[in-house]
């Protein structure tokens, strides 16, 4: 009897230390694939921190934008009024100038 399994052992063998090359490898794969799982678990945190970080900084930009195009508004506004009254300062000018005209050509003409 203790023949008949030496025997059988002796034949599945070889068998056997192929299977456990095959299967090894599975099981290291487990604590390897609990790794992966572990860092892509830490890279989706990075992600998430860094995406967070880049909402913060956007709405601060917008913030910024937001007040720097107000400032253009007011700005705009203010030259929009000057421009108005160097219009205004101008046709008084020529109006002026035209009297004065009218004025020395009358003188002249006498």
């Amino acid at each position: 009897m203790p023949a008949a399994w030496i025997t059988a052992i002796g034949t599945a063998l070889p068998y056997i230390e192929s299977v456990a090359k095959i299967a090894l490898p599975a099981f290291k794969q487990r604590k390897s694939d609990k790794e992966a799982v572990d860092l892509q678990q830490k890279q989706i945190e990075e992600l998430q921190t860094a995406v967070t970080h880049n909402a913060e900084h956007l709405r601060a930009l917008a913030q910024q934008l937001q007040t720097a195009l107000g400032a253009l508004e007011q700005a705009s506004v203010q030259l929009a009024a000057a421009q108005r009254r160097q219009r205004r300062l101008s046709l008084v000018a020529l109006a002026l100038a035209g009297a004065a005209l009218a004025l020395g050509l009358a003188h002249w003409l006498r």
